[in-house]
């Protein structure tokens, strides 16, 4: 399970405590940064800036601090061994891939910096997935007190349910969507038939029921 998604609300600083990150030779690039409550202690300006690249220690040491809220942010640890110039020649991680398409929903996970052995994102302050080259690094999260779930096995669910919505409505369309619906349908599918349930199997009939009620505007 070289990724693990952690219902946690964008803050960082009990997961790297229970990874054991304080004993880490590495440095954090930061990229698509959004937080809050980084404010108030000496050194915090650099929290509006990104992307960001900061010793281990400086990480820690401010966190410490402050358990900032992430909104939005990709943590690469990368061995301290390499240089800034050698980090920063590689393309910065992204949310999007170059198609615009979300980069984290593959079956298969790994950190996207090629140089990283562990990326922790935070999306939308809602939930934090950690991603690493070896699965046996991301065992201790098993101990957190809030939903965890194999992030992989989340993925292929996922694109299970896209591929079955995505051809219904290239066979009869969005019929009474609203435009809403019609941007976040394979989401709305998702939360309403799977989240939180990594046992029910996909199942086309259940998919394709919860769709024509959505086309006929019942929902």
């Amino acid at each position: 399970m070289p990724g693990i998604l952690i219902e946690r609300g964008g803050y960082l600083r009990e997961i790297l405590r229970l990874l054991g990150a304080a004993s880490w030779d590495c440095r954090w690039l930061i990229t698509e940064l959004e937080c809050y409550q980084a404010w108030g202690w000496e050194g915090c300006e650099k929290w509006a800036r990104e992307p960001l690249l900061l010793t281990n220690r400086e990480l820690l040491r401010d966190l410490e601090i402050r358990d900032m809220q992430f909104v939005w942010g990709i943590f690469c640890a990368i061995p301290a061994r390499y240089s800034e110039q050698e980090i920063l020649s590689y393309p910065l991680p992204s949310f999007q891939d170059e198609a615009g398409n979300w980069a984290y929903v593959e079956e298969k996970l790994l950190p996207q910096h090629p140089l990283a052995f562990l990326e922790v994102l935070s999306e939308d302050s809602t939930s934090i997935t950690a991603v690493a080259r070896e699965a046996a690094l991301l065992k201790p999260l098993e101990k957190l007190e809030c939903w965890t779930e194999d992030a992989e096995a989340q993925n292929r669910r996922f694109r299970e349910v896209t591929d079955i919505a995505g051809k219904l409505v290239e066979e009869r369309g969005y019929g009474a969507m609203g435009a809403h619906l019609r941007r976040n349908l394979y989401g709305e599918i998702w939360h309403s038939l799977y989240h939180h349930r990594p046992d029910r199997p996909v199942r086309r009939e259940d998919v394709e029921a919860l769709y024509l009620d959505y086309w006929k505007g019942e929902r």
